[in-house]
């Protein structure tokens, strides 16, 4: 058990670190931010004066060696996290990384050898887990409320909440569209509420159908559409090795009623459910039922219980709380979506594509 107050270094000093991790490490019991990265000297240094923080650099690698540091916060555009998560690893310090942690299982399972071998603790921000609904609706499956679930059909689609920067439309930083950057999380916590069957394969369709055109206007302003070189829409069909089956639909830009549709429905034996509305429907004695699952109370916002969760495991030698494992199957069910779209075939996952070794971290 770690008994001194943690020291964390952030590298990324974007929106979602000021907005959402930030809050969360302040509410942290005994944690401190002291010291901050990003190549942006100027956000960088507003970042340090607006949070207190002394110690500043543009570069990750200088960051990481700073020997008082015990976590390392990562929230750089989605194709800088690797390098990041394993020169960090390299340096002693537990990970945790914003979301995807990367764009490929290879990528995954690099960083999953790192951290065994670092003994380090290494995390996926998937904040969704830790959301009110997504806590009861745990609860209640694993009761065995749900039954065996057979299918699931999972939605990260919006109408016209496309994020402007080019950390988000350019290939080359984001490794993705809407796929990589929503689809990402409805699909992990799916997953999770399933209990991570092992996903054996996957045929997937990846298009651009407005991104580039000016049909849809966009609901954050205007974006470089010379520039746009993700999808704007992915959807994909995964089998899993226990006959369970998953449609996945993602979208930044699409003909829908509404705004924003982050949803999950489960099908199981004994009952279905929805996330995070939390509507359920099942039968009793042969007759049909209809009910709701009521938020669990009491919980912080979901970035901030994330947090609290990765620092306790790091302070008392705990597994990760959202192991490198079930990361690597989220990524590939992503990946083979992409790659099924760019071949016109049916991606195969094998067995040994989805093994991480696991090793406890040290005190």
């Amino acid at each position: 058990m770690i008994k001194k107050p943690l020291k964390i270094g952030i590298i990324g000093a974007g929106g979602i670190m000021r907005g959402v991790h930030m809050p969360g490490w302040k509410a942290a019991e005994d944690c401190e931010v002291v010291a901050v990265c990003d190549t942006n000297r100027e956000v960088m240094e507003r970042f340090a004066a607006d949070f207190g923080i002394k110690q500043t650099c543009t570069d990750f690698t200088e960051l990481v060696q700073l020997p008082e540091l015990d976590i390392i916060d990562i929230a750089t555009p989605n194709r800088f996290h690797t390098p990041a998560v394993l020169a960090a690893l390299e340096a002693g310090k537990h990970v945790l990384c914003e979301k995807p942690l990367a764009v490929t299982t290879a990528e995954v399972r690099e960083m999953g050898e790192a951290a065994r071998k670092a003994g380090r603790l290494l995390m996926t921000a998937q904040h969704h887990r830790y959301g009110a609904p997504a806590v009861a609706l745990k609860r209640w499956v694993d009761s065995g409320a749900l039954g065996e679930v057979y299918y699931a059909r999972v939605h990260a689609t919006r109408r016209n909440w496309l994020p402007t920067p080019p950390t988000f439309i350019a290939e080359e930083l984001a490794g993705g569209g809407p796929c990589m950057d929503i689809g990402v999380h409805a699909l992990d916590t799916a997953l999770w509420l399933m209990g991570f069957p092992n996903p054996v394969r996957v045929t997937g369709t990846r298009l651009t159908n407005f991104a580039k055109g000016d049909t849809i206007p966009g609901a954050w302003g205007e974006w470089d559409r010379k520039k746009f070189t993700v999808e704007d829409f992915a959807s994909g069909f995964v089998h899993f090795s226990n006959g369970a089956t998953m449609v996945i639909e993602c979208s930044w830009l699409q003909h829908q009623h509404e705004d924003e549709d982050f949803s999950a429905r489960l099908f199981g034996k004994k009952a279905s459910v929805q996330w995070p509305a939390g509507d359920f429907s099942t039968t009793v004695a042969r007759t049909l039922l209809d009910g709701n699952i009521k938020p669990v109370g009491g919980l912080r916002p979901p970035h901030s219980e994330e947090i609290a969760a990765f620092a306790d495991a790091v302070r008392h030698n705990k597994p990760s709380p959202i192991p490198v494992a079930e990361t690597l199957k989220v990524i590939a069910i992503l990946e083979g979506i992409y790659e099924s779209a760019r071949t016109g075939r049916e991606v195969l996952l094998r067995g040994d594509d989805l093994q991480v070794p696991v090793k406890k971290a040290k005190k």
